[in-house]
């Protein structure tokens, strides 16, 4: 009888360890998922501003938005989605220069677009976020490098974009 008495505890540590191997594969699986649902919520919110920005271009006579909350403001979004991959939850902004007759896409933080107004325009979003994507966008593989703007191809690598720091 004294043999079989440490049997039942070697069992039950065996068992845990198997369950939490498990688990911990299990939630490796689910980080995925959940970051590949968040990468498609990106692109869909930030294709939702692509188009609110085309629609208020179309009913102003080719003037562009000042900012992106004109377009809530003006009903050509529904809300103002947050950027869904980084945790300010703050979009920077695509804005096209209109300097000297080249067009250079500019990335500019929200609250910098003031300085911009006049010499370029809001032409789309990109995201904050600089950590490192699941799948390749347009030949990149970090957030904060896909951008989403009027006029993109989409089936091309993604063109320079200068960022515009402080």
């Amino acid at each position: 009888m004294k043999k079989n008495k440490g049997y039942s505890l070697i069992i039950a540590i065996i068992a845990v360890t198997i369950f939490s191997i498990l688990l911990l594969k299990a939630r490796i699986m689910w980080e995925t998922i959940i970051g590949r649902d968040m990468e498609e919520e990106l692109v869909f919110r930030a294709r939702q501003y692509v188009s609110a920005i085309n629609l208020y271009k179309i009913k102003n006579n080719n003037f562009y938005p000042k900012k992106l909350k004109v377009l809530y403001e003006k009903k050509f979004l529904r809300k103002l989605y947050e950027d869904p991959v980084s945790e300010s939850k703050e979009w920077n902004v695509v804005m096209q220069s209109t300097k000297l007759g080249k067009k250079k896409l500019l990335i500019v933080p929200k609250k910098l677009v003031k300085k911009f107004i006049g010499t370029a325009h809001i032409i789309g979003v990109i995201s904050t976020s600089i950590k490192e994507s699941f799948r390749e966008y347009r030949g990149k593989k970090h957030y904060n490098e896909w951008a989403f703007y009027l006029g993109e191809q989409i089936d091309k690598e993604m063109p320079e974009l200068k960022l515009i720091e402080e």
